[in-house]
């Protein structure tokens, strides 16, 4: 009787799938055939380990839509060279777990293509989310991921290092049936976003030069715990050059700093002439608990920290429709502007969309008042591609209605608009940020809550 039950188990364990036998599959080199092997032979759940190695992917394709961990050696020593066209490295987001990028180094020289060299994409807001975590990317003249979903993308604990001011990390641009429910979706911002799967979150990174984010078409993100050294941080679309504009943007508990602000050589490079820390062109949301060096510098002159423009409003003048609109069809607020959101109350574009202005509180200044004498952490609001129309700026933009800073009340700018300083303050009434660090970057032991209900789950 032992003999036959030995035997079956012997059989049963010989029909089993090589990969189903463990949680891990070796790839055999860091090459992209043999990494896309690995992949091919996983099941969701488990780990292919890359090896040591410095592999260049050239321009064969790696496609992963199981969600599985890639874990590489370390962030020196499995170092993955990207080619120079787009989507090279394929995932998609997967509605039963977490895929995870881990412990392994990207490098990427003269790569601007669009979509980026990684593109990322599937279902939203069911889709759990993407975790860039322990990676070091190295880029010149190059940038990273196109997000074509308003979320689901998490970087943690990332080093990136750019060669050039405007080398970006992650460029969320969504425009399909996808991103226009992300517009007629009632907001996921702090707790509002239930599973965590609804924003893109970047945490606990460092940023040496380079830009973090273009927060474009129906983009919804959370920036939080990064230092940025000589970085241009945070960029964004509105509804301008874009079809639908960035969602909503939480930034908060990050360093701006400016270390080469003094030098104009030696250390003195393109990377530092940075025109703001944060762009904001569209969409509402919370900027507090930041502490940033002032954009004075001795080469590149004396620079805002934050900016806000409403170009919808000023150039193209489109209607979220997509159509062109005279001057004289124009009034506030100009769709999907600085301060507006959206109730989810119908999925329709333009419908549900309300008034709910960008707060900022409790942000800092390193090292006190800006070159103008009175600003110490300077917002700029203004027109900036010429204002054909002649509009008026506090027709469109008013602090205390489209922004908010309780120290300093409802100033009133000038036709062109002005600037404010955005220190003091405070919190958003109702407003209560989500679990930090975020709940699933801890490895697969988390636990991933329930997906949300009640919302159309589409796939790019």
């Amino acid at each position: 009787m032992m003999k036959i039950v030995k035997s079956l188990l012997v059989v049963t364990i010989l029909l089993l799938p090589f990969a189903a036998r463990g949680q891990t599959v070796n790839a055999a080199s860091c090459s992209a055939t043999d990494v896309q092997t690995a992949i091919n032979t996983a099941t969701a759940g488990q780990t292919v380990n890359i090896p040591a190695g410095n592999c260049n992917w050239g321009s064969v394709v790696v496609n992963l839509a199981k969600a599985i961990t890639l874990n590489g050696a370390g962030q020196n020593t499995t170092i993955i060279t990207l080619g120079t066209t787009s989507g090279l490295f394929n995932i998609t987001k997967q509605t039963n777990g977490v895929t995870r990028i881990q412990n392994l180094q990207f490098v990427e020289s003269g790569n601007k293509a669009v979509p980026k060299a990684v593109v990322v994409n599937g279902p939203w807001p069911t889709g759990q989310p993407v975790i860039f975590y322990n990676v070091t990317l190295t880029l010149n003249n190059s940038d990273f991921v196109t997000l074509h979903s308003p979320g689901g993308l998490i970087f943690s604990h990332l080093t990136f290092n750019a060669g050039e001011w405007s080398d970006t990390l992650v460029q969320s641009k969504d425009f399909s049936t996808t991103g226009i429910l992300s517009w007629t979706t009632a907001d996921s911002m702090g707790t509002h976003d239930t599973t965590g799967f609804m924003n893109t979150y970047i945490e606990d990174s460092v940023f040496n030069g380079g830009t973090w984010t273009d927060c474009d078409d129906a983009c919804r993100i959370v920036v939080r715990h990064n230092t940025g050294n000589n970085s241009s941080g945070f960029n964004s679309h509105g509804l301008d050059t874009s079809n639908l504009g960035l969602r909503h943007y939480e930034i908060y508990n990050n360093s701006f700093l400016y270390p080469h602000a003094t030098s104009c050589s030696g250390t003195q490079t393109s990377i530092d002439n940075i025109n703001q820390y944060i762009w904001l062109r569209g969409g509402t949301g919370v900027i507090y608990n930041n502490n940033t060096d002032s954009l004075k510098s001795t080469c590149w002159g004396d620079k805002p920290e934050v900016r806000m423009s409403i170009r919808d409003a000023e150039d193209v003048r489109k209607s979220v429709l997509g159509s062109t609109l005279a001057c004289s069809q124009v009034t506030y607020p100009a769709p999907h502007q600085l301060g507006q959101n959206n109730n989810g109350s119908v999925q329709t574009l333009g419908v549900g969309d309300f008034t709910d202005p960008i707060h900022f509180w409790g942000n800092t200044s390193n090292n006190g008042v800006d070159s103008s004498g009175t600003w110490n952490i300077e917002a700029v609001a203004s027109w900036g591609w010429g204002n054909p129309c002649g509009f008026n700026w506090n027709t469109y933009f008013q602090w205390g209605r489209d922004a908010v800073n309780t120290t300093l009340g409802s100033p009133t700018l000038s036709s062109s608009g002005g600037s404010v300083d955005a220190q003091g303050g405070s919190a958003k009434p109702g407003y209560t940020a989500y679990a930090y660090p975020h709940p699933l970057v801890s490895g697969s032991s988390a636990t991933a809550p329930a997906p949300p209900t009640g919302l159309a789950a589409t796939v790019n």
